[in-house]
């Protein structure tokens, strides 16, 4: 009689205990044959059945029903009182260890809880090695593709993220991400939050088409649910139209004139493909869905056409800007409590493509790291161009007055509005901060620098 399969083993070789009588090229073997099932509780094995996926529920649903002592512990962790929480977490987890064994499937919620508290101590090694198990324990218990581990990936990747270890981030990312198409079906609606969870990640690393092809991915699945004029589609179309914009608009200068890493597409610029005709669209069918709702609030109907307004403008269409300006101010000035004089009074920055802090030079030769700024001033016409551009003040003087000078010549505005009607600004001042390294002296050693003030250069590198 063929017996019901309990747990798959997992392919790195944990619980490869609870089969003492097999050797490792036997495990292994019967492992890539999908032949073995192994009980948790009593590691008896036997003929792998498949098995649906179990139901969707996510760590934040798990930790709503918890027990009071893990309660309080979360509401430690809320007020970051992260010591006495990894204490009495690391209790909890020896005492479930201790009355089972260390896949039972109750370590899930404070081993991650204990990942939380660790990430907030700062202990991220420790946080990292708390999740992973969460997640090996989950997947033993749930199998491979488990939806309820992807919340503790996530927090994977935010501690990866918060080291600078961009790589790792990514690739949990995108391991959610593939869990959540393994688990379900392609236009099932749970696959949403896993979509623009991937997409923001994508926009915020600059991967502007891999995040781009999500959103489309995100309306052709309230599309075939229909709900492609919902709500529901605004943060897609928004994405999209996002994704455009970073195209055509950095978010960097090139650090020299001829570093071309990084390019600020100014009209001397080619741009790659006609984007403009696509975000257009995608942001007035963003338009289009709320002012079919009767009941839609009337400030986020005045942002969505600001954003539309914008558009308009950074392509240098104010035929179509100057008009929905205007019709957002109108929107605006019928809403109680808001002093739309005072909401257009100041230019809004829509671009400014942001220049490279100074290459830092040698350590032997690098000093204190420093703050520096520069000032300018300049006009800012109803068209949101930059004019009359000037240095006000800078220190160290020169150090980065061209390259924020250069920065500014392509920034753009979104003008002061003055009874509906876009107007100029005839004195604004931009304050650029940055960093630097001074360069110290050779001929002064550093042993020396507590006993005699060194001779500071600048590096103009």
């Amino acid at each position: 009689m063929r017996r019901k399969r309990t747990q798959l083993i997992d392919s790195r070789g944990y619980c490869r205990d609870a089969l003492p009588g097999l050797s490792a090229w036997m495990r292994r073997i019967a492992w890539g044959c999908g032949l073995i099932f192994v009980s948790a509780a009593t590691g008896s094995w036997g003929e792998a059945e498949q098995s649906p996926p179990p139901p969707p529920q996510s760590i934040n649903e798990i930790l709503e029903t918890l027990d009071p002592e893990l309660a309080d512990v979360s509401a430690q962790i809320d007020a970051q009182e992260f010591k006495p929480a990894i204490s009495i977490l690391k209790q909890r987890i020896r005492s479930i260890e201790s009355a089972t064994h260390r896949y039972d499937e109750s370590l899930v919620v404070p081993l991650t809880l204990l990942g939380d508290a660790q990430a907030g101590d700062g202990d991220y090694d420790g946080a990292l090695d708390s999740y992973g198990r969460a997640v090996h324990v989950n997947r033993v218990n749930d199998g491979l593709i488990s939806p309820k581990q992807v919340d503790i990936v996530y927090r994977e990747a935010a501690v990866y993220k918060k080291i600078g270890n961009y790589q790792q981030t990514n690739n949990r990312e995108e391991y959610a991400y593939h869990v959540l198409n393994k688990a379900y079906s392609a236009f099932d609606e749970k696959l949403l939050p896993g979509v623009y969870h991937l997409a923001a990640w994508y926009k915020e690393s600059y991967n502007i088409y891999q995040a781009r092809l999500l959103y489309q991915r995100a309306i052709q699945i309230l599309e075939f649910n229909d709900r492609g004029e919902t709500h529901e589609a605004i943060p897609a179309l928004a994405g999209i139209a996002a994704t455009y914009r970073l195209e055509r608009f950095p978010p960097f200068l090139t650090a020299t004139l001829n570093d071309r890493s990084y390019i600020s597409r100014g009209s001397d610029d080619p741009i790659s493909i006609n984007n403009f005709p696509a975000g257009e669209r995608a942001l007035q069918h963003i338009v289009s869905i709320l002012r079919a709702n009767p009941d839609e609030d009337p400030v986020v109907l005045a942002e969505a056409v600001l954003e539309l307004a914008d558009w308009y403008l950074l392509w240098d269409r104010t035929d179509r800007a100057f008009p929905l300006y205007e019709y957002a101010y109108t929107l605006l000035a019928e809403v109680e409590n808001i002093d739309v004089e005072g909401y257009f009074s100041e230019p809004k920055l829509l671009y400014y493509p942001f220049p490279r802090d100074p290459r830092a030079p040698p350590l032997r030769v690098r000093g204190e790291k420093q703050t520096g700024f520069v000032e300018v001033g300049y006009e800012i016409g109803v068209n949101g161009h930059v004019r009359s551009l000037k240095t006000v003040a800078s220190e160290p003087k020169g150090l980065m007055d061209f390259r924020v000078r250069k920065s500014i010549r392509f920034a753009r505005y979104r003008p002061v509005v003055l009874a509906g009607t876009p107007a100029i600004v005839e004195r604004y001042v931009y304050r650029h901060e940055f960093s630097y390294f001074p360069r110290r002296s050779a001929a002064t050693p550093a042993t020396q620098s507590q006993r005699a003030t060194p001779v500071i250069q600048v590096s103009d590198e």
